[in-house]
């Protein structure tokens, strides 16, 4: 580390990643599988923070189905970003994977399609073997039945798999201008700082006629002896 580089748990990484998510527009049901997609791309040293880093938000899309064949499936990705379009399409795999035992996802029109390569460890928390080849905006993923898993309250099972495990233990080591753009944007995610919102996050007592309705009786009583 230098004056330069920071280096960030996985918790505070996980943090500000899903807060910039929740502003780029990703649908709530989804915010916690691109954020894994997103630190998993920064773990393999892939730079998925920096894919973060001045987005605007749009770019959520569902991916297409343009092709079928048992295992052999064709995809349109229509420009979405790689970390948007990985949980759909490891969903695709480990299910085409439960019914064929391989499955070959072939993806075209991937944007930030290097980042594809993030679904290779989080296949393996779904219990698939996963592998990405490609280049340009057509990727191939394919897929087959893990060997092994994971052993159940080992220290990477912890950290949400083996490629975690060094960032759980010791932290990742991020550029310090890009990680306090990241943080100060993800605050915009943050409910406005007022009495009210001051009062929905813990006790308060109402006080001065300030127009608030709630508080914490246990702080009441406490207060008043």
């Amino acid at each position: 580390m230098s004056a330069e580089t920071l280096r960030v748990s996985l918790r505070e990484t996980r943090l500000v990643t899903e807060r910039i998510v929740m502003l780029l527009g990703v649908p709530k049901g989804a915010w916690a599988a691109v954020r894994e997609a997103v630190v998993a791309a920064e773990a393999l040293g892939l730079e998925g923070l920096a894919f973060l880093d001045g987005r605007a938000p749009g770019g959520w899309a569902t991916p297409e189905i343009t092709g079928e064949d048992g295992p052999r499936i064709s995809v349109a990705a229509r420009g979405i970003p790689a970390p948007f379009a990985v949980p759909a399409l490891l969903d695709l795999a480990v299910a085409t994977v439960s019914e064929h035992d391989a499955a070959t996802v072939t993806v075209t029109d991937l944007a930030d399609a290097e980042l594809l390569r993030a679904a290779e460890p989080l296949g393996a928390r779904l219990g698939a073997r996963v592998r990405v080849s490609g280049t340009g905006g057509v990727r191939v993923l394919a897929a087959t039945k893990a060997t092994a898993a994971v052993p159940a309250g080992s220290r990477a099972a912890m950290a949400g798999g083996e490629h975690l495990l060094e960032a759980a233990l010791h932290g990742l080591t991020v550029p310090a201008a890009l990680w306090w753009r990241l943080y100060h944007r993800s605050n915009e995610a943050l409910t406005v700082d007022t009495p009210l919102s001051r009062n929905h996050a813990g006790a308060a007592l109402l006080t001065g006629g300030e127009g608030l309705t709630e508080t914490d009786p246990d702080y009441v009583a406490e207060a008043a002896s």
